[in-house]
């Protein structure tokens, strides 16, 4: 077939049958089902917690369900346009040019990338924990860590231009985090001590332990709140708009680690390694892959991934 050649409707229907199959696949339906779910039982949940309903079932059956139905109706309106934006609102703004109100409109959906940032690091820290057989469950330890480390590093050193500094935060959040996730790897993989366990402790540790620093050590002089001195411009994420909206560079640092951790998973032997062992550790034991370094290795590089969301 010659490059110019259109493909033929049997590749066609091919390609759509593939594309269906991955579609109905559990891993793209599952979520859905999640999501539907969750929905379905919140309606539920604000319906019989409405006042309102049981005042209307007085009346009739049918003006209860109606309004019910609107009190779901308007609770969820308002968390999609919450997280999304009001469609109106968008559209009276690119149409009306001002680029302050666009901005403004998307502020909402922006918002919601602003927020997710840390969820992505915290669910690929927790994911890459899974692919390794072990339940990480101190990503908010691990954050507090990261932070602390982070605030630090971003406050005490000055001089530096952002290209250095930045990095640097960003490197000492991950390195916070490592080291509380190396604890509990070392633990589960030199004594046996169930990472679960080990993990919730460290998370109450972190927890004291932050509020000791920014209460004393890392307080800032002028204020009685526990807050750390003032971070270094060239050590913050850099805007790309300017205030009231928010949004970031983290959002695409989020993004591109999550590119590199299945890089990471996917295409190299430590990766290999870790998906064996969580897989199948005695066969992993049997093919000679050292146990005690890929345990430490996972809790570790989850760890990091959970400091870099500090």
């Amino acid at each position: 077939m010659s490059e110019t050649e259109q493909p033929t409707n049997d590749q066609k229907k091919n390609f759509t049958r593939v594309l269906l199959e991955e579609l109905s696949s559990q891993s793209v339906l599952i979520p859905i089902l999640a999501v539907i779910t969750g929905l379905i039982i919140g309606a539920f949940i604000i319906i019989l917690t409405t006042e309102e309903v049981y005042e209307a079932w007085a009346t009739s059956p049918w003006e209860s369900i109606k309004v019910g139905w609107s009190a779901v109706n308007n609770a969820y309106t308002a968390l999609f346009t919450s997280a999304i934006g009001s469609p109106t609102r968008i559209i009276n703004a690119l149409q009306s040019g001002d680029s302050l109100e666009i901005r403004r409109a998307f502020n909402p959906f922006l918002e919601s990338l602003v927020a997710s940032t840390p969820y992505i690091f915290a669910g690929l820290s927790v994911a890459l924990g899974f692919r390794s057989g072990l339940f990480n469950v101190g990503a908010e330890g691990q954050l507090f860590m990261g932070a602390i480390f982070a605030a630090f590093v971003g406050y005490s050193v000055k001089g530096l231009p952002m290209i250095i500094h930045l990095p640097l935060a960003l490197l000492a959040g991950a390195l916070g985090g490592a080291i509380w996730g190396f604890i509990p790897g070392w633990l589960k993989a030199k004594t046996g001590g169930h990472e679960v366990i080990n993990t919730i402790m460290l998370n109450y540790i972190a927890f004291r332990l932050s509020e000791w620093l920014l209460s004393g050590p890392m307080k800032r002089p002028e204020t009685f709140n526990p807050v750390s001195p003032t971070i270094e411009e060239s050590a913050m994420l850099p805007r790309f708009f300017e205030n009231p909206i928010r949004f970031h560079a983290g959002f695409f640092v989020a993004l591109g680690v999550a590119w590199l951790v299945y890089w990471f998973l996917f295409r190299t032997k430590w990766g290999f390694d870790l998906r064996t062992v969580g897989a199948n550790p005695h066969a992993a034991r049997y093919a000679g892959m050292n146990i005690v370094w890929v345990t430490i290795l996972a809790m570790s590089l989850s760890g990091a991934l959970s400091g870099l969301a500090g």
